[in-house]
């Protein structure tokens, strides 16, 4: 579990720092829900990565499945009040959640495949 904080430490690092620097140099527009959507979808990853990384092996399926929709239908709710409160950029905010969602879901993905496959 300490090499999953890690390794997803390094990866909000560079997240922030390639999105701050893209900003910086003009390449895009910086989300304005930039740091509660890091902060969201870093948290929500790391606790739904230890909570199944301790869950039973007998029900890992089950708990998974129930996690990514409960994460989904959050996620969603998130989104939707992202778009309604920041009328003018949905768009950069909706942009850099679907990345960030599909890198921390990877991370979440190899990391725990790792631990099944050992049973």
């Amino acid at each position: 579990m300490i090499r999953f904080a890690l390794v997803l430490s390094i990866a909000i690092a560079v997240i922030a720092g390639a999105t701050l620097l893209a900003w910086w140099q003009g390449w895009l527009l910086l989300p304005s829900f930039f740091y509660e959507t890091l902060i969201l979808l870093a948290f929500s990853t790391a606790l739904i990565y230890r909570y199944l990384y301790k869950a039973d092996t007998e029900y890992f399926v089950q708990l998974y499945l129930l996690t990514m929709t409960v994460k989904l239908l959050a996620y969603g709710v998130y989104n939707v009040v992202v778009v309604l409160q920041d009328k003018a950029g949905p768009t950069a905010n909706v942009v850099f959640f679907m990345a960030v969602y599909a890198i921390f879901t990877i991370l979440e993905i190899s990391f725990l495949y790792r631990r099944i496959s050992r049973f």
